[in-house]
């Protein structure tokens, strides 16, 4: 898939205007906030926020800028799932995860690369360590390494949430939507 068939799905899935007041985003459309719109040069109301702006947005913010393109190269799966993981919880919350799972299932460098370093920077290294893993696991390695970048996801869900009961209203929809196993 492409990035225009992920965001197709994906704004459909966020839907239009909302503000609903436990959410700290405040007013969104189509998922995107209106700091991001406007943190992107967007000056109108959020309720007339086009489609073709909440797409340029998610297309250089949450796909090209970490680099997620490279990801979708070696594993589509993947790189939908991290997309999808950045625009609900942040990009800087998602980069590391793969790093997090891949060091997970090294067994200690015996699967063939060393421990990565979190910083969220898919270099050489991070996209090897995927390679190699995905070459010797094949699909059932796909499938294990989306259940744990959707456990990790979850377990961030869970954290806010106790952390601010208001997120409550959310809890379920996040964990129905976005950690899918």
């Amino acid at each position: 898939m492409n990035i225009d068939q992920y965001l197709e799905a994906i704004i459909d899935r966020e839907g239009g205007y909302i503000n609903h007041p436990s959410d700290h985003g405040h007013a969104t459309k189509f998922g995107i906030t209106e700091a991001v719109a406007q943190s992107n040069g967007y000056k109108g109301d959020m309720r007339d926020l086009p489609v073709a702006v909440a797409q340029s947005i998610y297309k250089q913010q949450y796909w090209f800028e970490p680099q997620f393109d490279q990801i979708n190269e070696i594993s589509p799966a993947i790189a939908e799932e991290l997309l999808d993981t950045a625009i609900n919880c942040g990009v800087n919350f998602a980069k590391p995860l793969l790093q997090r799972a891949l060091n997970l299932l090294n067994k200690q460098g015996e699967e063939g690369w060393p421990n990565l370093t979190l910083d969220g920077q898919y270099g050489p290294l991070t996209i090897q360590a995927l390679s190699t893993y995905l070459n010797r696991r094949n699909k059932d390695g796909e499938t294990v390494l989306l259940r744990v970048l959707n456990i990790m996801q979850g377990q961030h869900y869970i954290e806010i949430t106790e952390k601010n009961p208001n997120y409550e209203d959310f809890f379920y929809g996040w964990i129905l939507n976005r950690v899918a196993l």
